[in-house]
């Protein structure tokens, strides 16, 4: 196949919505039903539908989005600079920012392709119960089911939409959110399989930076409904922690790196009034230091644990 990257790409009305990279033992099982061997062109593209899609699907590890058409591509592998440097960067911002340059142990589960459901989510969420319990002395029982669910997907949110974002306005790379992946027990971390610093798609400054967020922002919806279906707790509070956690994630982005605020800012405003944020809060005003502050219109429901309080975003603020 010579010097060439293949991925299945989904494609919606304005760009590519999905990016999932395959192995070229994997495009060569896709390619032989779909005849790829009488095309001798370097670059190819081949439509996934039916039954094809659903092969590529098991073998590579997502859930095809409805509403996309999937394609089987072959791109000339670009050589780009080692992610590592720029891993090193924005992990010194804060610790929501640090993302390990290794590929997934067993056990570890990719976050937005659908995997992070059932019974490893709901263990997930007993973790986070038994952990602010232990803040008052109480049992796990005595958290709400919907708080730990609620608390838990906003951390996850914060740990996955940090670093995507810093690395495409700090460093103009594009990390792929469908490579990220977390433990299903232990202390949470996040690893990527990404090992080279891949530039933005070269569609303008501003949208190239909001275009892999975005993917992390949609994905991240997969495991709130997930959380959905589990248990008792509201889609719309879930998409509330979801932009709480992008805003967040800007503030202390333009707190540790002020060359860098106004563009954080700007994907915020953009990503707040796309389908997935829209009607979760907006950015009201300027703090005393210059940075955008955010208002939700929902509640993560913190303040449901004795001594827990309000978030200084929380709606429930006067």
């Amino acid at each position: 196949m010579g010097d060439v990257e293949w991925v299945i790409e989904g494609h919606g009305p304005r760009r590519v919505e999905r990016r999932h990279s395959v192995s070229a033992t994997v495009a060569c099982a896709l390619a032989e039903p779909l005849d790829t061997t009488a095309d001798d062109e370097p670059l190819r593209s081949h439509d996934l539908v039916g039954s094809a899609l659903e092969r590529a699907a098991r073998l590579v590890g997502f859930t095809p989005h409805p509403g996309l058409e999937y394609r089987l591509c072959a791109h000339r592998a670009d050589h780009h600079p080692p992610l590592a440097p720029v891993l090193r960067d924005i992990g010194g911002i804060n610790m929501f920012f640090a993302l390990e340059p290794h590929g997934p142990a067993p056990g570890w589960e990719a976050v937005v392709r659908g995997g992070l459901t059932g019974a490893p989510l709901a263990a997930r969420v007993e973790g986070v119960r038994a952990r602010l319990a232990a803040l008052f002395g109480g049992r796990p029982g005595d958290v709400e089911w919907r708080v730990g669910a609620s608390l838990y997907q906003q951390g996850l949110a914060s740990r996955v939409l940090s670093p995507v974002l810093a690395a495409a306005v700090c460093h103009g790379v594009h990390l792929e959110p469908g490579n990220l992946f977390v433990p299903l027990d232990g202390p949470t971390a996040v690893r990527t399989l990404d090992t080279e610093a891949r530039p933005l798609d070269p569609t303008g400054e501003e949208e190239a930076a909001v275009g892999p967020v975005e993917r992390a922002v949609d994905g991240l919806g997969v495991v709130s409904e997930a959380l959905v279906d589990l248990g008792r707790v509201a889609p719309g509070l879930l998409r509330g922690n979801t932009a709480s956690a992008l805003a967040g994630a800007a503030r202390s982005l333009g707190g540790a790196r002020p060359d860098h605020r106004r563009r954080a800012e700007e994907v915020v405003r953009v990503l707040l009034e796309r389908p997935a944020l829209v009607g979760t809060g907006a950015l009201v005003g300027t703090d005393a230091h210059g940075s955008a502050t955010f208002r939700r219109t929902t509640c993560c429901l913190y303040h449901r644990i004795p001594g827990g309080g309000l978030c200084g975003d929380c709606a429930l603020r006067p």
